[in-house]
Parts: structure tokens; sequence; C-alpha cells
């Protein structure tokens, strides 16, 4: 390839510019996984429904504009004064009465497959307001995910008579919120009534009111090439005369771990043509394709721990990339993907491309008209602590049974047969089991 840069400026970035190491630790992160049910909720449960007392205010009018968002009633207070959402508050008996209904709560006939509580038909406006009580015996060791779906808005959600989310505008069927700790600390978990308490607002188009907790799971996640997300990045790049010239280059003599930078323009990315979120070094994408690589470091620690679990690539572009791990292609797209992300999580075998010490990530791109921008990220992910497990004796039927396969939690069939097993976490019949001996 032709030199682009002066060789002395490519030394002195060299100095300026170190090969990240990863971070030893990583970040812990709470997910969403709606198979660990605490509560059922109609959206992510639907085959489980759940009762609450309902008081419902149906004016029988169709929207108009200016009834948008405007509330039609509040259920009273009661003779001790305290509020439909407080944890003991007493049922009232007055002209707006409350009744127990079953989920799900939606305008719809049905809902997700379960027959509705259709406490309002479609474009008529109105209120619900929903109690739901429930129990729990044990502490829940992971955090929680508050389902609160709602159609429309307001809306707002109590938990033992604290407000714990609202929502002033738009509907979203499938809303779930992290529960802060202070927030999670509200639950009873002595065998003593809790209280969720909803309200939603009903404007046109479909109404839905749903409620559930869902435990979290817990999952470290490494950086190991971050994206724009956590600052601009350290890499080399590399411009070429035309996409003629790309397509003709052999992936071998750029991609690998010891390729000869000395002739590299070292900087920082992302890399962009115009004044966009993706500008820190600018290239001029309409004119010259870009070769780029990123470096970082695992410890052979770090390495056991990514092949453990799943390695995804993140990456913004435009346009036409190819991405190469080590030198080996990984991943590939067409076109752009304007300021969006894909996605791609990395096979078994791609993993094990990884190598203790210096690893590469390099990509190339084709010059198009029009903008041109690269911002990739590379992240390792582990189950951290397993959440909403069942505890089980050893299962002693034959294994290759379908309904009795296990798994590793790295989603491989064992075919040791379970009564044979080390105490330890494992899945079967989707579901997360402790073996027990």
């Amino acid at each position: 390839m032709t030199k682009k840069i002066p060789l002395q400026m490519a030394f002195l970035a060299v100095l300026l510019v170190s090969t990240p190491a990863v971070a030893d630790d990583g970040q812990l992160v709470a997910t969403w996984n709606a198979l660990n049910v605490v509560l059922p909720s109609s959206q992510f449960t639907p085959s489980t429904p759940w009762a609450a007392q309902a008081m419902v205010f149906n004016t029988g009018r169709r929207y108009a504009d200016a009834d948008y968002n405007h509330v039609w009633g509040t259920p009273p207070c009661d003779a001790e004064g305290h509020e439909w959402y407080e944890a003991d508050y007493l049922l009232t008996n007055g002209e707006q009465p409350w009744q127990q209904l079953t989920s799900p709560f939606s305008s719809d006939e049905y809902y997700l497959g379960a027959r509705s509580s259709r406490w309002i038909a479609v474009d008529v406006t109105g209120d619900i307001y929903l109690r739901r009580t429930f129990t729990l015996e044990k502490p829940i060791a992971g955090d929680l995910f508050l389902a609160c779906g709602h159609d429309d808005a307001p809306a707002e959600y109590y938990l033992n008579g604290e407000r714990v989310f609202s929502a002033t505008d738009g509907w979203n069927n499938d809303e779930r919120i992290l529960l802060t700790p202070q927030q999670k600390a509200l639950i009873k978990i002595n065998g003593e009534e809790n209280v969720l308490a909803l309200h939603v607002h009903q404007n046109w188009g479909g109404a839905f009111a749903d409620c559930g907790l869902y435990e979290a799971d817990l999952l470290r996640v490494v950086e190991l090439l971050p994206t724009l997300g956590a600052g601009p990045w350290p890499c080399c790049y590399y411009l070429l005369n035309s996409n003629d010239e790309l397509n003709a280059l052999s992936a071998r003599d750029w991609t690998g771990r010891c390729v000869d930078e000395a002739d590299w323009a070292w900087g920082y990315g992302p890399l962009s043509n115009s004044r966009d979120q993706f500008l820190v070094s600018y290239w001029g994408s309409e004119r010259q394709p870009l070769l780029l690589r990123r470096h970082f470091q695992l410890t052979a620690g770090q390495l056991d721990q990514a092949l453990e679990g799943t390695i995804e690539l993140s990456c913004s572009y435009d346009e036409n990339p190819k991405v190469y791990l080590n030198g080996t292609l990984i991943w590939q797209a067409d076109g752009w993907n304007d300021n969006n992300y894909a996605h791609c999580q990395l096979t078994d075998a791609q993993k094990q491309l990884l190598r203790e010490g210096d690893n590469v990530v390099a990509v190339s791109l084709m010059a198009g008209y029009g903008g041109g921008h690269i911002d990739l990220g590379l992240a390792s992910t582990i189950i951290e602590q397993p959440t909403a497990i069942d505890s089980h004796p050893p299962i002693n039927t034959h294994p290759s049974t379908p309904a009795t396969q296990i798994y590793n939690l790295r989603g491989q069939r064992l075919s040791t047969p379970s009564a044979h097993l080390p105490k330890g976490i494992y899945v079967s019949q989707g579901k997360k089991i402790l073996i027990a001996k």
C-alpha cells in the first residue's frame, strides 16, 4: 500500500495513542428476562390471568381533541382519608363501585389469546383504576422489573402507596422499568399483603392496562472495544485511492495481528465526513475507502471469561463494512444503517479467534456518495448470578428424551445422565435448575 502520511507523524502518534487494556471487572447490568416471573403480567405471561379490584370511569363518548389526556374521574378517599393507591385503603361502596375483574384489561375481546375484561370500547375515552394484591414468602435475590403496560396516558403505578412509575403521554403495551433498590424495598417479603395499584387513561384507538413483576438477570458486561458511548476510541487508519483498489486488496495484508502499521495514521474514532454525532476524526468518505484497525489486550483470565459467555459486535456504518477479528472475516453488511447499530453475536468458532495478549478488530468501508461514518465495539457478556432458579433433585429420566435434555449455561447439551452431574446450575425445559446432591 502507498504511504499516506509522513513516517515521523505516525511514530509521534503511536507515542500518544496507546493500545487499550480491557477493564478487569466490567459492569454489572440488570437485564430483562420474561421467564423470571414474580408476578405475571398480561403482556409477558398471557397464559396466567390475574385478578384485581377495578374502578372504571367510562364516559361513553367518542374521543375529541378537547378531551386529550383528560382524566374523567378518581376513586374517592375511604372513610379514614386514605387514597385509592394506599396499602390500607378500604374499598368504598359509593356511587362508583369497585368490582373484581380478571386480566387482561383491554378494549379487545381477546388479548394475546386470553379473553379480556373489556372495560371500555375502542375510541371511547375514560379511565381505569386497578388494585392488585399479592404476597411473597421469601426475599428476591436479584433486581426487579415492573411491567407497566399502558394505553394510553396519563398512567401511574404505586407499590404499597409509593409511586414507582408514571407516564404523562403516549402508550406502550410492553413498558417495563427497573425498580430502584429503594422501590424494591417497598415490597413486603414476610407473607404480608402487598398492593400494586395503577391508573391508566384511555384516549382513542384501543385501551390496555397491565402490571407485573419480573426478576432481572444479572449479567457482567466487559467492553472489549467500547463504542462512542464511552467516548472517542484510539485506532489507526489508512485511506485508499478507490473502491477498485479496496476490492483488489488481500485481507491477509492488513487485517491480522502482526501487520506493520508504520504507514498508518493514528488517532481517535469514530470517523465521519460530516459534523454529525460520529465526527471525531474526519474521513473523506465520498472520495476514499477506509481501512481501520483497533487493538485490545486480554489476560489469560479475561480470555477464559470471554470464551465462557457471549460476545457481540455492534456497528454503525456507512457504507458496506467488512469486519475482521485477528485476520478472519466475522461480519459484513451492504449499504448503510444511518445512526443505528447492527448487532451480531459471534459464533463459538469466531470466539476461538481471540488470543491472550494483543487482539485486533479491523474493518474496511467503501467510498460512496452522501454521508460516511464508522463506529464499532465488541462486548463480552457472562451470567454473573442466575435468578429465578428452581431447586430439583437429580433427574433420573434418560437424557436423550427431548423433554428432559439438559444443557450447561453456555447452551451446550450434556450427554452425562443428570444423576451423575456435579452439583450446579443447568438448563432444562427452558428453565434454569439447581441440581443439588
